[in-house]
């Protein structure tokens, strides 16, 4: 359970750093271009209007965290799916019927029987 809980955190976290990294790569693409741009026209206007400058819009922040959200249930809900794997259990070294040592291993689990 803790297992599957600490994927799924990194499933969240995962997809919302990668997000975050495109954007600011394609971010400074942008920046470069609009630079070379403006050095290409080179006016001398010097402009003092005041602007709001935002780290990120907001509907970047809202995308990112329900796409991360959903990565990370359906991680989470696929971990919790245990029809697939099957019982094992621990049998440690031991000797065997001929006095030779038995190296310990997993071994599949036998169903439990009805019988008492």
């Amino acid at each position: 359970m803790i297992r599957n809980l600490l994927v799924s955190i990194f499933f969240f976290i995962g997809p919302a750093l990668l997000m975050f990294i495109l954007r600011n790569i394609v971010m400074i693409i942008l920046l470069t271009l609009k630079n070379r741009q403006r050095r290409a026209r080179e006016q001398e206007v010097i402009d003092v209007t005041p602007i709001h400058h935002h780290i990120h819009p907001n509907w970047f922040v809202i995308v990112v965290v329900i796409v991360s959200t959903f990565i990370a249930v359906t991680v989470f809900m696929k971990l919790q799916n245990s029809d697939d794997v099957e019982p094992h259990q621990y049998v440690p070294a031991h000797m065997g019927e001929s006095g030779k040592i038995v190296p310990g291993g997993w071994k599949p689990k036998e169903p439990a029987s009805d019988q008492q």
